[in-house]
């Protein structure tokens, strides 16, 4: 049977480790995801957040001590806002796309129930499949006419 990993236990395996000592491999963290959870997860996915992780441990922790710490701030706050922007965005198009396929579902059930509330709607699809049946029996006998 296939586990799907959550974004969730990777990250807290990943942070466990990077707790544990010094650097991570990614094989390192998928070796312990298998140990922990029985699959390791897809590669692309897991490595993806393995970065994340690793990157934001090499961040200095006491920035005012690092040099530069207030560009890293600056650069922090700037990526936190565009997080959130692309947040927003993702919330708004997921809302449009709901909305666009709610008003489309509506708009073909109620052109279907108009068709059926037709006058002659049955009476049209038994004349139809009437149409159909002798046309089919007329192919059948022309066939066996050209076959003799």
């Amino acid at each position: 049977m296939h586990l799907r990993l959550s974004d969730d236990r990777i990250r807290s395996t990943c942070r466990d480790l990077l707790k544990q000592g010094g650097r991570l491999s990614g094989r390192a963290l998928r070796r312990e995801l298998r140990a922990r959870f029985g699959s390791v997860g897809k590669t692309a996915r897991v490595f993806e957040i393995w970065r994340e992780e690793a990157g934001t441990r090499a961040l200095p922790i006491n920035r005012q001590a690092a040099a530069g710490g207030g560009e890293l701030e600056d650069r922090l706050a700037a990526a936190e806002a565009a997080a959130a922007e692309n947040l927003a965005r993702a919330e708004r198009a997921e809302y449009r796309e709901i909305a666009h396929q709610d008003r489309w579902g509506m708009e073909v059930d109620r052109l279907r129930e108009q068709l059926r509330a037709a006058p002659k709607y049955a009476q049209e699809i038994r004349h139809l499949q009437e149409q159909v049946l002798r046309l089919s029996a007329e192919l059948q006998a022309a066939r066996t006419l050209a076959a003799e």
